[in-house]
């Protein structure tokens, strides 16, 4: 999909809580992303904090592939194997 009519659909659904990098990320590894157009960047944002561990590092997507199968979310009102 290219990057403007990424941007068009998401200025269309997506609520503005703050203001947008003009990128179009599509794909990452380890600390490095890369945009729509081919570029590469250091992910110095780490996904707002929630990607420490870097982008698709294989044992983070394995344990994530196996967690999915059993449940994908469950909020704490249950009581959830660890």
């Amino acid at each position: 999909m290219k990057a403007e009519e990424v941007k068009k659909l998401d200025e269309k659904y997506v609520i503005h809580t703050y203001k947008r990098i003009p990128l179009v990320l599509v794909k990452g590894k380890g600390t490095r992303v890369w945009d729509s157009e081919g570029k590469e960047y250091l992910d110095f944002v780490a996904g707002i904090a929630v990607n420490g561990l870097g982008h698709c590092h294989p044992r983070v997507v394995k344990a994530i592939q196996e967690q999915v199968a059993q449940l994908i979310h469950i909020s704490n009102l249950y009581y959830i194997e660890p």
